[in-house]
């Protein structure tokens, strides 16, 4: 072993790989939560027209409506009840999308730390072998001058 060695640690690139895709799943994990949010934000959008149109339809009877009015309205709160149903269903899908996305990139960190520890390892193995030779080469040096002497 020469003094000047340093450490390798031969999977050096599968770790930087790890950490890559570690990163590319904690990118994935933050688009699928804002879409999350979007979804859920038009949800709540939704279900606040709904509250909307029912409010003004009670404060409106008073007025005289027209059939044609109820109807109108009617369907605008059938298409509003339809439209909130599909966000439900959205916002479902998608939070098991984060599930999903969570337990990958907590995957890729696992991956990750074990070879880091296993570096760890070797690169403390190495340390201790590199004070080994040094001390054997220190007492060789010690042995051959006292032997000189």
């Amino acid at each position: 072993m020469k003094t000047g060695s340093r450490f390798r640690f031969p999977l050096e690139t599968v770790l930087k790989v790890r950490s890559l895709r570690e990163e590319q799943a904690r990118m994935e994990l933050a688009q699928a939560q804002r879409q999350l949010a979007r979804s859920r934000q038009a949800l709540t959008e939704t279900e606040a027209l709904i509250s909307g149109t029912l409010t003004r339809m009670k404060e409106a009877t008073l007025q005289e409506w027209q059939a044609s009015e109820y109807q109108m309205i009617f369907r605008y709160l059938e298409h509003l009840k339809s439209a909130r149903e599909g966000w439900l269903e959205q916002v479902s899908r998608e939070e098991t999308v984060v599930a999903e996305k969570l337990s990958a990139l907590e995957k890729c960190h696992q991956e990750r730390r074990l070879l880091e520890n296993l570096r760890d390892k070797k690169q403390a193995e190495f340390r201790r072998e590199l004070a080994k030779y040094l001390e054997n080469q220190s007492e060789a040096i010690v042995l051959a001058r006292w032997s000189s002497s």
